[in-house]
């Protein structure tokens, strides 16, 4: 059972962390206000009526470039970031669809990995051959003009799936479908998700707590295979022993969306909560939204 109290003592902080112009940084410390706290901490309040939600929506989307895109910290990366695909989930999931977020989805759709142009897909097929992944699977990547990554994709994938988006459904269809196809390709031989690639020079990489857990929340409601089973039983099996926050409150939702059971890791979630554990507002946020997600619902789960 979820301690109320500890419910209302988070959101308080987190409200409390919010800077005076609206947003949120990762630190406690008034400095830059950044994409990726402001959105979780938005998606963690999206129930809420406070003045702290209704000015940190105003911020989030006067930070959106003119082209469609969100910089990862405010009035830097005018071209844009790979988070943008998080404040568009942001957005929706606060009842926001409006102009500014079909906006972010159409960059979402225009934005590729650098591996989907004919020439690069050539390089890596001929003579870049170190890390072992096929480019004619492509994703979304970090920054335009870089490779596909984890994280980014499989936000992108979860802000297309969420978007109802009315114009284009081929075109969104088929990058949902390539961007699937990319994060099983790259998964890690053992089971789970490395930042970016399974195998690199022959070795297989080790996953990483967060990318698994995030790549599987994209890959949720599909057919069930190979990976996304390896996947979901490593996780399930590392988060059984994750003391550190953020990987387990991710680990929880990515768990829960698969109906696995998640009380046991809730448990231990509140009781580092208590020790003091939660040091930043993307921690505080991702806490929250683990905790509340047998109450108040899953926010990144994806049924379709």
């Amino acid at each position: 059972m979820i301690d109320t109290a500890l419910r209302a003592e988070l959101r308080s902080a987190l409200v409390k962390q919010e800077l005076s112009r609206g947003g949120w940084s990762y630190g406690r410390a008034p400095t830059q206000a950044a994409l990726e706290p402001t959105c979780l901490a938005l998606l963690a309040l999206r129930w809420d009526s406070s003045p702290a939600r209704a000015l940190g929506l105003e911020f989030l989307l006067g930070m959106q470039n003119p082209n469609g895109s969100w910089p990862a910290f405010s009035g830097d990366d005018s071209e844009g970031s790979g988070l943008t695909a998080l404040a568009v989930i942001a957005l929706i999931n606060n009842g926001e669809m409006a102009l500014q977020t079909e906006r972010g989805v159409e960059w979402l759709l225009r934005l590729k990995g650098r591996e989907s142009h004919w020439l690069w897909r050539w390089k890596f097929e001929t003579t870049d051959t170190h890390v072992r992944f096929d480019p004619n699977k492509f994703g979304w990547p970090w920054l335009p003009g870089t490779c596909s990554w984890v994280i980014p994709t499989s936000l992108s994938i979860i802000a297309l799936k969420q978007g109802f988006v009315c114009c284009k459904p081929e075109q969104v269809s088929f990058r949902i479908g390539r961007g699937k196809e990319m994060l099983l390709d790259r998964a890690c031989p053992g089971g789970g998700w490395n930042a970016g690639n399974g195998v690199v020079y022959g070795v297989p990489l080790a996953p990483h707590l967060d990318a698994t857990a995030v790549a599987l929340l994209a890959l949720g409601g599909e057919q069930s295979n190979g990976a996304i089973a390896f996947g979901l039983d490593w996780l399930e099996r590392r988060a059984a022993t994750c003391s550190a926050p953020w990987s387990l409150a991710w680990s929880i939702l990515a768990l829960d969306a698969y109906g696995r059971p998640v009380e046991a890791l809730l448990a231990r979630l509140c009781t580092l909560t208590d020790k003091g554990f939660v040091a930043d507002s993307a921690t505080l946020a991702a806490v929250i939204m683990a905790i509340d997600c047998l109450v108040e619902g899953n926010v990144f789960k994806v049924i379709v």
